[in-house]
């Protein structure tokens, strides 16, 4: 495994914590921040991932931070790239203004349709959604096999596509600053059919929305993240039936919640049984 430069912590003035790491700046670094991961995220390979995976996105001419070097902190490592000043993400955007949550909601399906219509080349950290689903399909112990031969289907009946996917769509990864948009936290980012990322924004912005931890995640309270999902889906989409666009979305949902479970191994049999419960669900 290659061994990455060791940061000195002491030089950096944290100024955010997120789910899974913290980002630092320093006076020694202008115009850089570093964010470290902890925990099993912050092992070489996961921090590998995201900094490769948001470099090609920088490469394919997303609007996206420039990533500079994987850096460690003993056992965690980290990323340098450069920063954006003055950022606020969608969702905290939303939180500070909820009677704009309409606006930001359909400025995110714009720019949401442009990613979704620009063209990415896989690579060893972009792998194509379709070739991840039919691994995740599969191997996965949380669905039975009438599940599997449903879900494998769909992955098959897929439309054939050169264009990006996210990964983790959702409004805390995209930020605004100085009237410009750019994508972040790119590590799940891949090549795919656009619904993919709807369903997993329906997923945590609908059938989410009333865990705690998914309204800390996103600073807005479950009825604010239901309205933001409604104004998303008919700029998106254009709809006048958005119930009928969950529907359809259900069964994204569930391969959506298969990859993360394929992407994050998870052994907690409170977190699987409700995951099962929830295919159940959205399959019946």
């Amino acid at each position: 495994m290659k061994e990455y430069p060791q940061i000195e912590l002491s030089q950096w003035t944290k100024v955010g914590e997120g789910f899974n790491g913290q980002a630092y700046v320093s006076d020694a670094h202008p115009g850089v921040m570093l964010k470290l991961v902890t925990g099993d995220l912050g092992s070489a390979p996961k921090v590998e991932q995201e900094f490769y995976a948001a470099q090609t996105a920088f490469e394919t001419g997303l609007p996206t931070p420039k990533m500079i070097e994987i850096v460690r902190n003993g056992k965690d490592h980290g990323y340098l790239c450069h920063i954006i000043e003055g950022k606020k993400s969608f969702a905290r955007l939303c939180a500070d203004a909820p009677d704009r949550i309409p606006e930001y909601a359909s400025m995110m399906a714009e720019y949401g349709k442009v990613l979704h219509n620009t063209p990415i080349t896989p690579n060893e950290y972009v792998i194509p959604m379709k070739t991840l689903l039919k691994k995740a399909v599969q191997t996965s112990v949380i669905v039975t096999d009438e599940q599997r031969e449903r879900l494998s289907a769909l992955v098959d009946a897929m439309p054939e596509t050169e264009n990006c996917l996210h990964g983790d769509f959702q409004p805390g990864n995209i930020i605004l600053a100085g009237g410009q948009y750019y994508w972040i936290d790119l590590g799940w980012l891949s090549q795919g059919y656009y619904m993919m990322d709807l369903a997993h924004l329906y997923k945590m912005m609908v059938e989410d929305s009333f865990i705690p931890q998914v309204q800390d995640l996103t600073h807005m309270t479950q009825q604010q993240m239901v309205d933001f999902w409604n104004a998303f889906a008919v700029a998106y989409t254009g709809t006048k039936d958005v119930e009928a666009l969950n529907r359809e979305l259900r069964p994204y949902a569930v391969l959506d919640l298969v990859r993360t479970s394929y992407l994050h191994h998870m052994d907690n049999p409170e977190i699987l049984a409700f995951f099962k419960a929830r295919i159940t669900q959205d399959l019946s």
